[in-house]
């Protein structure tokens, strides 16, 4: 079981998808409402918004540091696999998405969080991904609790190495 959360994050979607999905919801409600009734139109509406809500949130990753791992979505790394982490900004970001760019990495990105992420270096030969990147909300809380447990606080701040993975 792991323990006590050093960093813990649900990458929602940002607004525009809210009003995108309001809007979905609000259709469905005054068509239903329109062709059979302004009560069962507002139940549709009810039972549309209520699974619409639980799509967005559910299928939305959680960035989780504890003591022994990093989770991000599905994927799970233990501390022992993490040699540093590191913010990094927009042209950062771009040139490790770019053409050209390591694909082994592992890669967590949403749109509505991808100018923020934070590069994790692996240290594990039998690993397949050199390096992970993450989207995050708060990229300085999450590479800080990362250092703070699995590296050391000197490569967070790195900014003179290079941007490749």
């Amino acid at each position: 079981m792991p323990g006590p959360s050093l960093h813990h994050e649900r990458l929602l979607p940002g607004w525009g998808a809210w009003v995108v999905a309001a809007g979905l919801v609000a259709m469905i409600s005054v068509a239903y409402g329109a062709a059979i009734g302004g009560l069962s139109g507002l139940a549709v509406g009810l039972v549309a918004g209520t699974l619409v809500t639980a799509l967005l949130v559910g299928t939305s990753p959680v960035i989780r540091v504890d003591e022994s791992s990093l989770c991000a979505g599905r994927a799970r790394l233990p501390r022992t696999s993490v040699s540093g982490a590191r913010v990094l900004d927009r042209e950062a970001l771009v040139a490790l998405r770019a053409p050209g760019a390591d694909a082994r990495a592992y890669t967590l990105l949403r749109p509505w969080a991808s100018s923020k992420a934070v590069l994790v270096r692996l240290d594990d030969p039998d690993d397949p991904h050199p390096a992970w990147i993450v989207s995050s909300r708060h990229p300085d809380r999450l590479a800080g609790a990362l250092t703070a447990t699995m590296g050391s606080p000197a490569e967070a701040s790195d900014t003179e190495e290079s941007e490749r993975p």
